[in-house]
């Protein structure tokens, strides 16, 4: 049987209604990978965040807004713009309980910054205002299917045995960036500005977070697919 890889989503209120839903790219990664992806609706109850992770073999936590800094002990800067509390609530708390467990995780863009955020790091609230140097890292045209900088890859690492690489150039849409690593984690992709890129666990068998959205690329540049490719590998063995 196919594994089954949960999906965090994102909230939106419209027209007086509250809707959650997920970037079709992240599903259609999934399933060219072999996986079917189950979209996991936002909860607060542990009873029920119990349940998605005896029913996945696996997790991706998607993109979305800010995290709140409250969670890494700061105030909010004014260049933090929306955040979804119950969103960020849920994500800490699904990815604590799937570590535990060594369950297989991919984060991407958000999802990378709330594994470094749930495992005792700290973020960048926004990389402009707070790190020196920071070059172009959110375009303000329309470039998610094109790469938009270079990153720069290290050879050990989880990152570099899936792409094959020590040099990739990838699309990016963030103003948030993982700032204080986590203990027990590693940076496994810079870009050149210093920007942490990529970042993986040291003591699981496959929880990695990659900044950019390799889900926008994989039609253009086949070689992204690898990233959600060994996701559902890793799940398989679950």
């Amino acid at each position: 049987m196919k594994p089954i890889i949960g999906v965090t989503v994102d909230k939106i209120i419209s027209d007086g209604y509250c809707y959650e839903r997920i970037n079709e790219y992240n599903l259609k990664a999934l399933i060219l990978s072999g996986a079917i992806p189950l979209m996991l609706p936002i909860t607060g109850e542990d009873d029920l965040i119990d349940a998605y992770i005896e029913i996945v073999n696996g997790l991706l936590f998607s993109g979305g807004n800010d995290i709140s800094p409250l969670i890494f002990g700061e105030d909010p800067i004014r260049e933090v713009k929306v955040i979804d509390y119950d969103r960020d609530d849920f994500e800490i708390k699904l990815f604590k309980k799937a570590a535990s467990k060594n369950m297989p995780i991919l984060g991407i863009c958000r999802g990378s910054q709330v594994i470094n955020v749930a495992a005792g790091g700290s973020l960048y609230q926004d990389i402009y205002v707070q790190k020196d140097g920071t070059r172009g890292h959110k375009p303000e045209f329309e470039s998610a299917w094109y790469p938009h900088h270079r990153v720069s890859i290290t050879r050990d690492s989880i990152l570099y045995n899936i792409l094959q690489t020590e040099e990739i150039s990838v699309n990016s849409y963030h103003h948030q960036a993982v700032k204080d690593l986590a203990q027990g984690y590693r940076v496994s992709a810079l870009s050149k500005d210093g920007i942490i890129e990529a970042i993986e666990s040291v003591n699981h068998s496959f929880i990695v977070g990659v900044q950019w959205h390799p889900e926008m690329m994989i039609e253009k540049y086949p070689v992204f697919l690898r990233i959600f490719e060994a996701l559902v590998e890793a799940a398989s063995k679950k």
